[in-house]
This record gives C-alpha cells, structure tokens and sequence, in this order.
C-alpha cells in the first residue's frame, strides 16, 4: 500500500502490510514479491495492469496474473488493434488507416467519412485522450488538444480518427482462455451509462436480440484465438441502432465489472484467473456456461452529480454499506459507525465502491438495486456521490 491508505480496508484486513511510495513503482513491487518468495502477482484492474514491461519482468521473479506479455503491444496500440481485429473478421467503424501524420492528414481524412467523429489517442484508454467532434470549427482544437494529452498521458502523441456512431451502445464481452488453445466466453455486459467515457452503471445480460448475441460473442473469441489470449480479458463494442456492431477495443485485464458476469454466470473470474496463471486447462467447454437471472453495478463516485460530475473529495463520518440476499459491495473503506472518518483524496479516482446485486430477472434486480441503494449510508464533510444519480438512472436500463 502507499502514504494515505494505511487506513483502507484491504490494509486493515491483510495478512501482511508493506509500505511503498506508489502503486506503479515496479522495482518496489518486485522487491516484496522476492521478499516473500511469492507464487504470483495480480495486477489488479488499474495502474499496471496492462503494462508490458511490468508483466516481464513480474513473470521472471514470480507468475504474472494475467495474459501472455506480446498480448499487451498488439491490443494496447489501439491503431495496431484494429488492424488485427479486421484480419480476424470483425467489423471496425470507418477512420484513419494510421496515425495522423499532420494537420493536412486530418482534414483529408475527415473529408472521406466526414463529420461527427471521435479523435482517440494511439495508446489511450481509462476513457481519457478522447474527443467529440460534432461540427468543423472544433476539429482543429480538439485534434491539438487529444495529442497533447496524449503526449502527457502515454508518452506518445500518436491520434487517428473513428467515425462516431451515434446513438449507440457499449456493449462488451468477457472472455477467459487457458494455455491450451480453449477459449470461452461468458455472455456481455452493457456500459453504455457513463461519464466522460467512464462507465457508472453496468449490467448483463444485454437487452439485445439473440442474433446480435451469438455474432458477437463469436467474434470476441475469434479474436483472442487469432492473438493466442490466456487468462481474462474483455473485448468492447459499440452497437449502433440496427445492431450493426463495430470493434472498439479489447482490455488485457480483468474489469472493475466482471462481477456482473461473475453473478450471472456463477464463475469466480479472479480464482480462474489464477488457476489459468498455474498453468490449468479451463476444464469446461461453451456449452457448459450457462446465464441465470440478471446482475447489476453501479459504481458509486465521490462526485457531484449536479455539477457536471466534479469530483467530490473530503471527509467521511458514517461509511455503512448495505448488506442483504445478492447484495455484494466491493469498497476500500471500512464501516464508519460513530468513531472515526476516512479521508477522500483527490489524488486517486473517485470510486468510493461499487455495489452488484442479482436478480431473477431484471424488475428484480433493478428493485433489489433501489434497495441496496438507498440503504447504503455515506456522510461527511464536502463529500457529496453518484448514489442520487444512479437512484434515477436504474428505472431507465
């Protein structure tokens, strides 16, 4: 853990507790991990969880928690991506071929699949190194703006364009691969609720037809085997309103979400995660992956929803969480009851936690989730959350 989370609930709760300055210093990481002599390394869902460099080296000192390392260079370049992604056959949104070389580029782009379009960082992701463009006088601003951000965020100041399909939907699949060749899904999920290109509500199954489903669960296998993917990984879409679906990018990670899969299909996706990482074969076959019910997420921030979603940071008071039947809350800070406060910084993300409930169906699930909701206690001082925006939001998926 780092200065400031010594407080925190995974600290409080774990068996050991090692202080480093800061969650991506990899020589420190590989400094406890030797220490201990341990059998492997979880990168978790953020921070270097998708970094190569780390995977190696992690790999050579202990067993890495996640896919083989070529994986990262070819998913994690999102031009390079979907040029794989259509030699594997899966349909990508009209854009630039390649990075854009100057300002002449954009705009002879722009001029074969003209106006609206998104311009995306080369090496982007998390949401950020992102741009809408709707009309022509902000194509100029925002192709400056997107490399700068991306020169500040990745390192590299690398953009392309994609056609903006709009209205849509972010639908995205999990899948899971052992090192045997298997390769499976487990269903979809819908994200397509967010905020500055960050998901706040996910849930599955998707409200799609089951021809749409079986195409594109199908072409997110065929695209971990044609990369030869292990371990847990997620490959994302946007469906437009005839259910054309388009490639958008693949996570070489577990998500934040895959607990709604994980409550739908009935799988521990972590405990698979390491099994694959010990060198197991998945020992079950598609057939056998079965949907039940309907499962929820809601991610509850630290922002104010009233106010274009600024971040919230402060102090909390009273920190208890809802409990009951397929309730589940995922969160780093421990009931606050009476004694005690937390401190919300602003130098991490504003996830607070994430509550995922299960249904038999979605009325229930979205009942249970309205429950959950409205149990759960958060007050202090300056902190203001999403809790009033998801409240709404839920009777709308």
């Amino acid at each position: 853990y780092t200065p400031g989370d010594e407080n925190s609930l995974h600290v409080k709760e774990s068996d050991e507790k090692i202080s480093i300055r800061a969650y991506n210093e990899i020589p420190e990481i590989i400094s406890v991990a030797q220490y201990f002599k341990v059998d492997g390394i979880h990168p978790g869902v953020g921070f270097l969880s998708e970094n190569q460099d780390f995977a190696k080296v992690a790999n050579h000192y202990s067993t890495f928690i996640g896919p083989k390392t070529s994986v990262f260079s070819m998913m994690g370049n999102k031009i390079k991506a979907r040029r794989i992604a259509e030699e594997a056959g899966l349909p990508v949104t009209p854009g630039s071929n390649g990075t854009l070389k100057n300002e002449r580029d954009l705009f002879s782009i722009v001029d074969k699949i003209g106006l609206p379009l998104m311009i995306k960082a080369a090496d982007g992701g998390g949401g950020m190194g992102i741009e809408r463009v709707l009309h022509e006088e902000e194509l100029l601003p925002a192709y400056k703006k997107v490399r700068e951000q991306a020169k500040a965020l990745f390192g590299n100041d690398s953009v392309f364009i994609e056609k903006l399909i709009y209205p849509n939907r972010h639908i995205e699949v999990q899948i899971i691969g052992d090192n045997y060749g298997n390769v499976v899904h487990l269903g979809e999920r819908d994200c397509s609720i967010q905020r500055s290109h960050q998901k706040l509500i996910e849930f599955s199954p998707a409200d799609i037809s089951d021809e749409l489903r079986d195409a594109i669960t199908k072409a997110a296998v065929r695209l971990a085997k044609a990369i030869g993917y292990t371990n847990a990984g997620t490959v994302e879409f946007l469906v437009d309103e005839q259910e054309n679906f388009y490639f958008m990018e693949m996570n070489t990670r577990i998500q934040v979400e895959h607990r709604v899969t994980e409550m739908v299909y009935r799988k521990d996706l972590i405990k698979e995660q390491i099994r694959v990482a010990s060198d197991e074969e998945l020992g079950y076959e598609q057939d056998d992956l079965k949907s039940y019910g309907f499962s929820i997420e809601c991610r509850i921030n630290a922002e104010d929803p009233d106010n274009n979603f600024e971040a919230s940071p402060g102090t909390i008071k009273k920190f208890i969480p809802p409990e009951g039947e397929n309730i589940i809350v995922d969160t780093f800070i421990p009931v606050i009851n009476g004694r005690g406060s937390f401190e919300v910084s602003a130098i991490y993300d504003s996830l607070l936690a994430n509550v995922i409930v299960w249904g038999k169906d979605k009325k229930s699930a979205i009942e249970r989730m309205e429950e959950a909701l409205n149990m759960f206690i958060i007050e202090g001082k300056g902190v203001k959350t999403t809790i009033p925006f998801h409240l709404k939001k839920i009777k709308e998926i």
